[in-house]
Parts: structure tokens; sequence; C-alpha cells
């Protein structure tokens, strides 16, 4: 997993905006109650060779409401994926393996009592059901994901009789692209995914991005660094980044006030383009001066020449008289 990766899962670890894709997906608030737990999602493998390796999923919460409860397979993703499907499908395999081994292990150790039609053979009964699991795919690309969202998209299935379809067991990706959520949607957010998202689609205009911040000061003010990890790796903001100080807040989280980082980054930045323009029209003026003399003693104006090098009004008429940029002398010295 690489850094984007890793900043999208620390910063959907949170139940508030972990709630708030779920709501989206679904059209509705959540019922009051709902409980996340984190679950294991890393899973041991062997190779043919017996050599250890591993699979791991992003997030993987145990949801509880009171009247049922499921797995959440949660998984982001900031590029297309062309194996996805297959990826996921491999994932979820593996945690139901796990939870049948558990109920193995369990059955064991109580020496489970077997009646007809229970799987002895495999310490597996009628009554030990799984825990079903729950797949959402968070996209934060800017590319469109078209294809594939399901595993028959990686196939060629579509050259098989549609008889015989019916056999093809497919696997879906339920995907959201997270750019793509409308404004209107963003506003019925609980959590600060609507600031993050929201600014995250003012990226191709410095104006809109300006204004976004201004207009929502009072989270920028005081935005958590998790937020301002997944607005790095997303929009690339690392000019502005190294102007930003965190400190630590009465729930322990690091915050930053990214309207004082933007204007400080805007200040230098003009700081800095008035410098390059001071040094442009120097070195402009000299490289002028010097052709200036050089013509005049090239034409045995010698007396012309000392009054250049000390008079400004006459120095500017001469060159006008030799046609040396004359462009530059028509604007206002910077």
């Amino acid at each position: 997993m690489g850094e984007a990766n890793n900043v999208l899962n620390v910063y959907m670890n949170r139940a508030d905006r972990l709630q708030s894709v779920l709501e989206y997906y679904l059209g509705e608030k959540l019922p009051e109650g709902w409980q996340f737990e984190e679950e294991d999602g890393f899973y041991p493998v062997r190779n043919s060779e017996g050599r250890m390796s591993f699979r791991q999923r992003d997030r993987i919460k145990r949801v509880r409401t009171g009247r049922f409860a499921f797995l959440l397979g949660l998984e982001n993703q900031n590029a297309v994926n062309l194996i996805y499907p297959w990826r996921l499908m491999e994932l979820d395999c593996r945690a139901y393996g796990r939870q049948i081994e558990r109920m193995q292990e369990k059955n064991s150790g109580e020496n489970a009592v077997y009646e007809g039609g229970d799987g002895f053979l495999y310490r597996y009964r009628k009554e030990d059901l799984l825990e079903p699991i729950l797949n959402l795919t968070l996209y934060w690309g800017r590319k469109k994901w078209d294809r594939p969202l399901s595993l028959g998209e990686m196939t060629k299935i579509r050259d098989i009789p549609l008889k015989l379809c019916s056999l093809f067991g497919d696997y879906r990706v339920h995907l959201i692209h997270m750019r793509s959520i409308p404004d209107a949607e963003l506003q019925k957010m609980d959590s600060d995914l609507k600031y993050v998202l929201g600014i995250m689609k003012c990226t191709r205009s410095g104006k809109k991005y300006e204004a976004f911040i201004r207009e929502n000061q009072e989270y920028f003010r005081r935005i958590p660094k998790s937020a301002v990890d997944v607005i790095d790796v997303c929009t690339n903001i690392k000019d502005v980044r190294k102007y930003f100080q965190f400190t630590v807040n009465e729930n322990g989280e690091e915050v930053a006030d990214m309207c004082k980082a933007w204007e400080d980054s805007r200040k230098a930045a003009e700081k800095q383009g008035l410098k390059r323009g001071v040094r442009q029209g120097v070195e402009q003026g000299e490289t002028c001066l010097a052709d200036l003399m050089g013509k005049l003693l090239e034409d045995g104006r010698t007396e012309d020449a000392r009054l250049a090098a000390r008079d400004k009004t006459a120095r500017k008429k001469l060159y006008r008289e030799y046609g040396i940029a004359l462009e530059s002398l028509s604007r206002p010295s910077v």
C-alpha cells in the first residue's frame, strides 16, 4: 500500500466519516445506535513454496445495530485497478474462511454435538451461520472509473450463450466516486467529509479554492491533520503545507489553521514574485545600458556616453534614439 492509501485509511477510520458515506450510498440517515467495531483485516497466506505472505484489507468493521450485525469491508482506491473485482473477492473469501476456522475451533473446544445433517468431518453444524460481508469501495481519483465493476467485466462472459450465463457466479463492486458526490449531498453529511470533498472539487480554480476556505473558515481554522493529509495526497498542496503549524486540541487530535497557511503562502509567493521582477529589471537595465554604451562609443560619442551614465533623462532619450528596449521604457518599472 502506498502513501495515498495509508492516508485515506487513517482518515476513514472515524465512525462519523464512515457513517456519512454509508448514508450517502443508502440515500437515508442511519438509525441511532449503530456501532462500528474494528476487525482484523490481516490475512497470512503461504505460497506453493511455503513462504509466508499476506493479504490486507483497508478497513473491515463489525457493525452492530441492535437488531442485526454484519461485517463491512471498506476499501479506498486512488487509481483505477483493472483486477479489482477479483482482488475484492479474494479478500472476502479469506474473511469468510477465517469465520469458518473460528467456528471449527469453537466446536472442537466445546465438544460440540453433531446431529443428522451436520458436517462432523468439517466440524461444522447447520446452525453455524456466517456473518455476511458487505463491501463499499471509495474511489478518490480524478479519472472516471468505468470498468471493471464486476468479475464478469473481467471475463469473456459475453461470448457465452445466455442460458449458460446463469451458471456464472458474478461478483459486483459497489463503488462511490468521491469527487462526483453532488454538493447538495455533501451538505447533508454530518462529518467533515463535506469540507474535504468540497475543497477537492475546487482544485481547478485558485479563486474557488480560496473562496471555499473563506466560506468555511470555522472548520479550516482548526482542520484535523488527517484531513490535511487527504487534501494533500489528492490535490497536492505541498507549496501550502510547509506553512501549516499543528497544535493538539482538547481531544488529543492534531489541528492547524489552513486559512493562515493559505494566506502565508500567498504572501510568500507575492514576495518571491516581486524579488524576481526586481532581479529581472536590474538584469534588463544592465543589458540595455551596455548595449547603449557600445553603440555610443562605436559612433565616437564619448560625451554622450558620459552623460548617459549619470543622467536618467538623457539616457532614456538616447535609448529611444537607438531603438533600445522601447517596450520596457513604456511600462512602469517594477
